[in-house]
């Protein structure tokens, strides 16, 4: 039986994988040693456009009456019924320009010998390889020419060594950082393009995250990315600080907290400025992870400067509206600043409520601590608060820090 048209397709290229992690094969034409992608239909087309086959004329079809092989079977394929037998060794003339001979045996008009063995390395890597003969009888191959063609394995490529300090990106980023699509509607394989450098590649994550390493766009679109980079002063180029992306914290608002004060004691001046001590009457707090009240008792250590800012140094007690309740206590640390004739103002709690809180600054960081499981989440978390004052009363928002 003879070999279908695909078997002779595929003889006439070399499969070869080139690199090893890659999940499609690529083959090379044994003609013009041309690389693509492997796939039949495409191989096939390239065999009719090959130009290492040019020049070579279809041979005529032999008719019908073609002489019978010894085994009674005739040509009706158009090719002699024993290409490897006595007909295909006598002597005489070499093949007719529609052939080409091969050191296996005659060459089909395609460009494709069906009696060669198959072979299964790019051709680069088969050194002394035997050019092709294009005169002379056919099937006086020696045992040399066969020793040249043997199979040779094919090197493991060695992975590249990025030079960018960066750290590798992350998967989402590596997708973000290529287009997919797919070459030809054939295709069993998806191409990608980066959209920094628009090379065009073969999908494969881990060589795509390699290319962003060593993409001079990615590289340089990353670092002026990176706020630190940003400042009047910078890391030394080349510096790792300079080159790290580390993640910027958000905030979301978590609590909104009403505090009711006692007048104010004056302690006197200290080497810091006007010592205050406020002791709280109470309040109530409300949020995202529970409610209750601001518990008696509670006391604000306050030192108000020549220039009228004021230092916060405050602690109290909350309890949670839970059966049984949770006991947390706060901690907070933080500062009152703006114009000094705004600030007198503020300070003072019959003029207080009269005064736009954007015309000040009442920024406050917050610390919980507690023992109660329900709440253990919390001995963890930070807050950043903004405030204002409402005469005797201070209300602020808390947002976490995430």
């Amino acid at each position: 039986m003879g070999r279908t048209v695909d078997q002779e397709v595929h003889a006439a290229f070399v499969e070869f994988r080139a690199k090893e992690d890659d999940k499609c094969l690529s083959v090379q034409c044994i003609y013009c040693q041309q690389i693509r992608a492997k796939n039949t239909s495409r191989q096939k087309q390239h065999l009719l456009e090959c130009p290492g086959l040019r020049g070579h004329t279809n041979p005529q079809p032999q008719s019908q009456s073609a002489q019978a092989a010894p085994n009674g079977i005739t040509a009706a394929n158009g090719y002699t019924p024993t290409p490897n037998g006595a007909a295909a060794t006598a002597p005489g003339p070499g093949p007719g320009p529609g052939a080409l001979a091969t050191p296996n045996g005659p060459m089909m008009s395609n460009g494709v010998n069906p009696h060669a063995t198959p072979m299964q390395t790019p051709l680069q890597n088969m050194q002394g390889r035997a050019s092709l003969p294009t005169t002379g009888p056919a099937g006086t191959a020696t045992t040399a020419s066969a020793a040249q063609q043997a199979p040779r394995a094919t090197p493991k490529s060695k992975p590249k060594t990025s030079t960018s300090n960066l750290p590798a990106p992350p998967l989402d980023d590596v997708h973000a950082a290529f287009v997919e699509f797919r070459a030809k509607e054939e295709d069993k394989c998806l191409s990608v393009q980066c959209i920094y450098c628009q090379q065009v590649r073969a999908k494969n994550t881990s060589r795509q995250r390699q290319h962003l390493l060593e993409c001079p766009t990615y590289l340089s679109v990353m670092k002026d990315s990176i706020p630190a980079n940003n400042l009047l002063h910078t890391f030394p180029e080349g510096d790792v600080a300079r080159s790290l992306q580390i993640p910027a914290p958000t905030l979301e608002l978590d609590f909104r907290m009403s505090i009711k004060m006692n007048p104010k004691v004056s302690v006197g001046e200290s080497i810091w400025g006007q010592r205050d001590w406020v002791t709280f009457v109470g309040g109530q707090w409300a949020g995202r992870w529970g409610k209750g009240i601001v518990l008696p008792g509670g006391q604000d250590s306050q030192v108000v400067t020549k220039e009228s800012s004021t230092s916060l140094r405050a602690s109290y007690m909350l309890q949670t509206a839970d059966d049984p309740p949770a006991y947390i206590v706060v901690k907070t640390n933080g500062w009152l600043t703006g114009a000094k004739d705004i600030l007198d103002k503020v300070n003072d709690p019959g003029m207080a409520d009269g005064i736009n809180p954007n015309t000040y600054k009442y920024r406050i960081n917050l610390y919980m601590e507690t023992g109660d499981e329900r709440y253990a989440f919390l001995n963890t978390l930070m807050w950043i608060g903004s405030g204002c004052r409402r005469g005797h009363e201070v209300i602020f928002d808390a947002f976490r820090v995430n």
